[in-house]
């Protein structure tokens, strides 16, 4: 019987610190049909040494070159990928536990393109664990400004080969993504496993001196797949924004 091959994208420059628990989680996963893809960005600090110590394990694939960003980094990892679905992991950020793959294959059903769970956000001083679930459609997360983990999402590699990610923007390309998806009416699922451990102190959208550029970001996308729905939004939106620096 066929089995749901995962292929696992790591973007990593000059992360010698955190890479080996990234990769460490990856390759003790009980699930055996995964292949992982390291995308270094000619690293200098020692982290492409720590990494080559993996070149031997057959699921690995190791590429060290020159990019334009995290997303082009991401994309040129999408062009390599054998998987019938590809998880994007950050370097410092880890799996759950080395069953969450075969958890999340699990549960997936045939004919849908994006799944999306649950994952574990690490802040400096508490540990939430973000769902998904009922009433927030990814179409009303995104609508909110919000939108599922990309560490939490596992997305079939001929979607991700088909929209791509829009290096354009420079800190939420992928919740452009997400939104163009839903826009051509993508079918996505939800499932209801906790899949990763996600660093939102290091993490380059989490950072507050980056939140005014992340939040122009969403609205450039939602105005451009969504316009109506962006100035309907944005009385209220304006609203929500101004209490909030002010609290």
């Amino acid at each position: 019987m066929y089995k749901i091959k995962i292929s696992v994208v790591t973007v990593c420059l000059n992360t010698v610190d955190t890479i080996v628990n990234t990769i460490e989680s990856v390759l003790c996963q009980t699930y055996e049909n995964i292949q992982y893809v390291i995308m270094d960005g000619q690293s200098t600090d020692g982290t492409l040494e720590k990494i080559q110590q993996y070149e031997n394990n057959p699921k690995v694939k190791v590429i060290s070159e020159k990019d334009s960003g995290l997303y082009n980094a991401m994309n040129k990892g999408i062009d390599v990928c054998s998987g019938d679905y590809i998880i994007f992991l950050n370097s410092g950020d880890v799996f759950v536990n080395n069953t969450v793959i075969a958890d999340a294959v699990a549960q997936m059903t045939e004919g849908v393109d994006i799944f999306y769970s649950n994952v574990i956000k690490i802040y400096e001083k508490e540990r939430v664990v973000e769902k998904y679930p009922g009433k927030y459609t990814v179409f009303k997360l995104l609508m909110m400004g919000q939108m599922p983990c990309h560490q939490g999402i596992f997305a079939s590699t001929s979607i991700l080969s088909k929209y791509r990610l829009d290096e354009s923007y420079r800190i939420c390309a992928d919740f452009d993504f997400l939104l163009r998806c839903v826009r051509n009416h993508v079918k996505m699922q939800y499932l209801d496993v906790d899949v990763s451990v996600v660093d939102c102190v290091l993490g380059i959208s989490s950072q507050n001196t980056n939140l005014d550029k992340m939040r122009a970001e969403d609205d450039r996308s939602i105005r451009k797949n969504y316009p109506l729905m962006y100035y309907l939004m944005w009385i209220p939106k304006k609203i929500v924004r101004i209490k909030g620096k002010r609290n």
